[in-house]
């Protein structure tokens, strides 16, 4: 019988049951290593749905009503050449506090923005009240929009008519 060069018939192949155990543990390391990503990946998904499921919960429970919109031709803050104002009073009837971060003026008619305001100490715990005053040259008959927008970005809108 011819064997090649380096071949000699006192060689033997690896048993069966080293290979079997070789086999066996490279299933066991990969099986553990892919369980292992699973599980993070799942958690970091549950994690996820987590914290959007209660954002949104908190968009839900949030809930603000302008109350009242009054319009003045005195002023109490000085503006650029503006001599009216109109005070915008909201209360927070939702079970969580909020934060007003904007409010916007917008031309009833056109639809075209005319002012924004934005606010950093808009805050209004549970069943409080947010007042302020924002200095607009209204005319007398126009009609606006004034949109309420929040830290969460929930936006409120209602209707005024100047004097």
């Amino acid at each position: 019988m011819y064997l090649p060069k380096g071949f000699s018939k006192k060689r033997r192949a690896v048993s069966a049951v080293v290979t079997s155990g070789i086999l066996l543990a490279a299933v066991a390391i990969i099986g553990t290593g892919a369980y292992t990503w699973s599980q993070t990946s799942i958690a970091v998904q549950k994690q996820e749905m987590e914290e959007m499921f209660s954002t949104q919960m908190n968009k839900l429970n949030e809930d603000l009503v302008i109350e009242n919109v009054w319009f003045s031709t005195t002023c109490t803050q000085p503006g650029p050449s503006y001599v009216n104002c109109l005070n915008v009073t909201m209360s927070n009837v939702g079970t969580l506090g909020l934060n007003v971060t904007e409010m916007e003026l917008v031309n009833g008619t056109t639809l075209e923005s005319l002012t924004t305001f934005y606010y950093t100490d808009g805050g209004i715990n549970p069943s409080g009240e947010f007042s302020t005053n924002a200095t607009h040259p209204w005319k007398s008959g126009g009609d606006f929009d004034i949109i309420v927008y929040t830290e969460r970005g929930n936006q409120y809108r209602t209707q005024a008519i100047a004097p």
